[in-house]
């Protein structure tokens, strides 16, 4: 008990002679550890450290080394967990992985090629593609949210995958992958660890919040988090979930979101129909936190089920039925 103080205390101390912010890696298996993000929007406060990143000991060959799913917002951040995991954790990265194209999950890798100039960077390619394609103007999003902290994004805070993956399923060092659609033509990766039931879903689980819908064809995400719950089927109730934000989920998490999503559409498109003023405040959903009504996110998620349903209801009356049963 007394190492264990000791050591607890002795953690932060040992961080503190690496560059800021100080991160925190919790242990979660053999082997694995969590760093987590904050809750809500990135701004000057948390420096955009709003994404869950997983750190993962892999042997190969005769080295072992940390897999980082995610590596943060920027270079500052980077730079931070490079030093920081190796410090307390007493490994070097060996790998890092960009799992979709956000810029709170993926901009840290120019920080961890500091150190290392050949860390291998891994992304499938339709992730790759879509760096390429959004993250310049991400960035300039970001820098906005950052404010006085948007110092830490660096000259040069893009660095897209060195090496891509293709296909629909795959192993990657200490994972198991997926990719899955989060809007028509916009990809994410799942990744579970070969030797355990943890999984990762960033870009499609969110928890201690209402899930976030923006950007996304919120029935594909439920068609997503549908193939999720039947991939993880054989794991049973020792499946753990991470996802974009808040703590770990229980087996059930996929299911429970998509049902999310179906109840946001099936009210929007009810009404709807009842002629309902489109500007109203969003409404509670029956079977979710009360306080989720009140919650941007929420609200974002409102406005997208609104447009995303309306043409449906609007172009067949009966469509309702069929918007209920998807």
């Amino acid at each position: 008990m007394l190492l264990a103080l000791w050591l607890g205390l002795a953690l932060p101390a040992r961080a503190a002679t690496c560059p800021g912010p100080v991160l925190h890696f919790k242990p979660v298996g053999p082997g694995v550890w969590w760093v987590p993000g904050q809750l809500g929007e990135a701004d000057a406060g948390n420096r955009g450290q709003v994404s869950n990143l997983l750190l993962v000991r892999h042997a190969a060959g005769h080295r072992a080394g940390l897999w980082a799913l995610g590596s943060g917002p920027s270079k500052a951040f980077g730079e931070a967990l490079a030093c920081q995991a190796r410090r307390q954790l007493g490994l070097p990265l060996a790998a890092v992985i960009s799992p979709w194209a956000r810029p709170e999950l993926v901009l840290g890798v120019a920080g961890l090629l500091v150190g290392q100039p050949g860390l291998p960077h891994w992304a499938h390619a339709s992730v790759a593609d879509a760096m390429a394609e959004q993250c310049p103007h991400c960035v300039d999003r970001l820098r906005l949210r950052l404010g006085p902290a948007e110092t830490d994004l660096g000259e040069q805070p893009i660095r897209l995958p060195s090496q891509r993956l293709s296909g629909e399923q795959g192993q990657l060092g200490p994972f198991v992958w997926w990719r899955l659609p989060r809007a028509e033509g916009r990809w994410v990766t799942v990744w579970r660890l070969r030797r355990q039931p943890l999984w990762a879903a960033h870009g499609l689980l969110t928890a201690d919040s209402p899930p976030d819908g923006r950007d996304a064809d919120l029935l594909l995400l439920a068609h997503s988090l549908d193939r999720l719950a039947a991939l993880a089927q054989p794991d049973g109730q020792k499946a753990l979930w991470l996802g974009e934000q808040g703590a770990w989920l229980a087996a059930a998490a996929p299911a429970g979101q998509a049902a999310y999503w179906r109840a946001i559409r099936a009210a929007a498109a009810a009404a709807i129909e009842r002629g309902d003023d489109e500007a109203a405040a969003a409404p509670p959903l029956p079977g979710w936190p009360a306080a989720w009504a009140q919650h941007p996110w929420h609200g974002f998620n409102w406005q997208r089920a609104w447009r995303q349903v309306e043409p449906e209801v609007l172009a067949a009356p009966d469509r309702l039925g069929g918007i209920l049963r998807r």
